[in-house]
């Protein structure tokens, strides 16, 4: 199913890498689409706001986190892996939208083999975060329990190889295994969904040694997007209780996600993007969380701002196109 890094065939190597780095961009673009018509979904139903914006976040997450799998599992899926497992995500879309049960069951079983090489070393604690992701997709019913899926466990686990780099601390395989217990027992108890959020998100700070606060935006800007599930219970007092959760994960695709890993899907050099980023996800936030109807167009408004910046700071930077195969 794949191939050791370096130890392939240089060829068969060489267009396996192009395959994934395809599946990637056509992800990532597919995101952009989904999440721009979702943002000006809510005035036509919130049942289709809240699909397309599901939707989204899956494919976003599996653009970045699919580019960076030979770096989280030193290997290279084999062809035409990359292009199954991006059929089986369309699947699982398209049963989504048919109402079929485990729709997402034959992508995630098929993305969670593809981890498999990644169980051992130091890659292996935000791989098994990863996978319980993965896991809890194939069985997710309610945006919410998506939403709790792949894409939050994809950002915990990120944020997971920052953290453990830059403040110097380690995580073990049974600290990952207990906390992926947690997380998914969390997703699928009977607790109310915003008890069960903050549970699983203070179970995460827990395994980080919670926030630190710098003058980087990765920094504050994650401190702000781990902290606001955390208050997904004021939920119980009329407040968009969900959104806590989905605002949560925006501020951290704005801090971390699309600064860091979005110029590398399309190949081009990193912006010198504006140090007050993670505002933008921030302010947004404010505005959607007080449930008051033109605030929260604002708030969408400023989203597809945000969004539509990113994208054009990364096409207008130089490519980097790949070289000849061998």
């Amino acid at each position: 199913m794949w191939y050791r890094i370096g130890r392939g065939p240089t060829r068969d190597y060489y267009y396996a890498n192009v395959d994934l780095i395809r599946a990637s961009q056509i992800s990532m673009a597919a995101s952009f689409a989904l999440f721009m018509a979702g943002l000006a979904a809510p005035g036509l139903s919130d049942l289709v706001h809240g699909e397309l914006m599901t939707m989204g976040l899956l494919s976003f997450y599996l653009s970045v986190m699919y580019l960076q799998h030979p770096a989280f599992t030193n290997s290279m899926p084999k062809r035409p892996l990359s292009y199954v497992l991006l059929a089986l995500f369309a699947l699982g879309a398209a049963g989504r939208l048919a109402h079929m049960p485990f729709s997402w069951a034959p992508f995630s079983a098929l993305y969670i083999a593809l981890y498999i090489p990644g169980l051992r070393g130091r890659n292996a604690p935000p791989n098994i975060l990863t996978m319980a992701g993965l896991a809890a997709l194939a069985f997710a019913g309610s945006p919410w329990q998506l939403a709790m899926s792949f894409p939050a466990a994809s950002a915990m686990s990120l944020m997971l190889r920052v953290d453990s780099a830059k403040r110097k601390f380690s995580v073990g395989v049974a600290t990952a295994v207990a906390f992926a217990a947690v997380y998914l027992a969390s997703i699928f108890s009977p607790l109310p969904r915003p008890a069960a959020t903050a549970l699983a998100f203070a179970a995460f700070l827990a395994v980080v040694r919670g926030v630190y606060i710098s003058r980087e935006p990765y920094a504050w800007g994650t401190a702000v997007g781990r902290l606001l599930p955390l208050l997904s219970p004021l939920g119980f007092l009329g407040l968009p209780a969900d959104h806590f959760l989905y605002m949560g994960i925006a501020v951290i695709m704005f801090s971390l996600c699309i600064p860091w890993f979005v110029p590398s899907v399309f190949l081009r050099q990193v912006p010198k993007w504006r140090s007050h980023l993670p505002l933008v996800p921030i302010a947004a936030s404010a505005l959607r969380l007080t449930g008051v109807g033109p605030l929260v167009g604002i708030s969408a408004v400023l989203l597809m701002a945000g969004g539509a910046y990113a994208a054009y700071a990364v096409i207008r930077e130089r490519a980097f196109p790949l070289g000849p195969p061998p």
